[in-house]
């Protein structure tokens, strides 16, 4: 495929070459012709007026010595230095006189004249090429005597190979001149080609930029012609298409940060509406569950305030007491379950809150073969909500303990980060699949058999821990089974000096 650049020069060359071929070719033929009619003109004219001298040197005696004449023949038409021979013919086409050729000429064979040439009154003329001569004017004159009778004719042999070498001369510098002026013509017709190529390849690379997604690429033309205020358009196309681009852009990252928003949105709505079917599920539980808890307790403080201070029992019973108002704040717990807590900031000391809840799960029977490991430090007090943090760990470490099946080690860790603390439940279980992570979130979805679980405990630990600021999530454990993270923010507030405990019966 030719370029453009090729196809301009192409085209002005040819054009170019052909009208300097043209105009030669007419001025040839028309030079040519002038001085063909030229030479025929002149030797006419030379004809009439040699004719009269002719007949004067041969005074009607045709007999005399044909070396001599021819000499004094040759000397009296020695001015025309094309004439090649002269011959005289007698009124019946016999043949005279023959002077052969001239001494510049080499002999030739010049066809005899038509006898209707020979009765003609008027002077003729004709054309004839001879391979020695080359084209020969056959110019035949009637000569008359003074009394108006003709007397015979005189036929001039006028050569044309000077006039033929003097066009062959200017045919050759016609040509030299035309192949001049051609190579002009393409280095013209190249340097034009370029000048109007360059512009529109320079556009045609600017565009592939552009179509590459370089819109800061700009064209740069000189002057005030058609191509600079094309290269002008196209540098406010460019800039035009920059600025079109950057807006998309920013709308993009405007839509993309929107979906997210919307994304997370649904998901809180959608997590919301679980929590609320589930909060609606959970008060008729809860209401069913406490008032039986509530009778216990009730009861139990009657027992522990009849028993004596040094009865053995008041421990147990003190047990029973601390356990029945735990399971009224967890059913609490469960009514508010799809609604923020308002529950108060207090100062508690985490490690001592993990270990008491450890100590409260090691009697069970999951427990009793399981290997409990605890990094913790000697003390770390916080700002916070015991009672949920409580239920979170429970809950975390009952799933470990049934995911090991009572056989396992479960690692329980804590340590302040900037901004709060992170708890790290830990086991060696089997884990949880990669894809399984975000569901085992979602309310009434175990990964347990079934009748060993309501797939409540993780959703609801989720919801505690958003509640006070924090997040959970479920990762990889080092020792191979899975590991639950729990962060919580560092919480703000002051101790309540007036809080009094509830009991079943205030």
């Amino acid at each position: 495929m030719l370029s453009i650049g090729r196809k301009i020069f192409l085209l002005l060359s040819g054009s170019l070459i052909f009208l300097v071929l043209l105009a030669f070719l007419v001025l040839e033929r028309g030079q040519s012709r002038e001085w063909e009619q030229f030479h025929r003109l002149q030797n006419l004219a030379f004809a009439r007026f040699a004719t009269t001298e002719v007949l004067k040197l041969f005074r009607g005696d045709f007999s005399a010595q044909l070396p001599q004449r021819r000499v004094e023949l040759a000397e009296l038409l020695a001015f025309n230095r094309n004439l090649a021979a002269v011959q005289l013919y007698g009124p019946g086409g016999r043949l005279l006189f023959d002077s052969g050729p001239f001494i510049e000429f080499s002999p030739f064979n010049s066809p005899p004249p038509d006898p209707v040439r020979l009765t003609s009154v008027e002077l003729s003329s004709r054309m004839f090429a001879d391979p020695g001569q080359g084209r020969v004017l056959d110019l035949l004159v009637p000569a008359r005597s003074p009394s108006g009778q003709y007397v015979l004719s005189v036929r001039y042999l006028v050569s044309f190979r000077s006039l033929d070498e003097s066009l062959a001369t200017m045919r050759r510098q016609f040509a030299l001149i035309g192949l001049a002026a051609l190579v002009l013509c393409l280095a013209l017709s190249a340097a034009v080609a370029r000048w109007l190529s360059r512009p529109l390849k320079e556009l045609s690379l600017g565009a592939h930029q552009i179509a590459g997604g370089n819109l800061d690429h700009r064209l740069f033309f000189r002057g005030r012609d058609e191509l600079s205020r094309l290269g002008e358009a196209f540098n406010l196309m460019a800039a035009s298409l920059k600025s079109r681009n950057q807006e998309l852009l920013r709308a993009n990252v405007d839509l993309a940060r929107a979906n997210e928003e919307l994304g997370a949105t649904q998901q809180q709505l959608v997590r919301s509406e679980r929590l609320a079917a589930v909060g609606q599920l959970a008060a008729g539980v809860s209401h069913e569950i406490d008032n039986p808890v509530g009778i216990i307790l009730g009861y139990a403080e009657l027992m522990l305030h009849e028993l004596p201070p040094d009865a053995s029992a008041r421990q147990d019973l003190q047990v029973i007491i601390d356990e029945c108002r735990r399971c009224r704040r967890i059913t609490g717990g469960l009514l508010g379950l799809a609604r923020p807590s308002t529950s108060v900031l207090e100062c508690f000391d985490i490690p001592a809150l993990l270990r008491s809840t450890l100590d409260g799960l090691r009697p069970q029977k999951l427990f009793r073969t399981l290997e409990l490991d605890l990094d913790l430090p000697s003390a770390l007090d916080w700002w916070g909500h015991a009672d949920p943090l409580r239920q979170v760990l429970i809950n975390l470490l009952l799933n470990a303990a049934q995911a090991l099946g009572g056989q396992g080690r479960i690692r329980v860790s804590c340590r302040r980060l900037d901004g709060g603390v992170e708890l790290l439940v830990e086991d060696s279980g089997p884990g949880v699949a990669a894809q399984m992570r975000e569901k085992v979130f979602e309310p009434f979805f175990s990964t347990k058999k079934r009748g060993e679980g309501t797939g409540l405990g993780l959703s609801v630990c989720r919801k505690l821990a958003e509640e006070q600021g924090g997040n959970l999530i479920l990762e990889d454990s080092a020792l191979g089974g899975a590991a639950l993270r729990l962060f919580l923010p560092q919480g703000t507030g002051e101790k309540d000096f007036d809080k009094v405990q509830s009991n079943s019966l205030g």
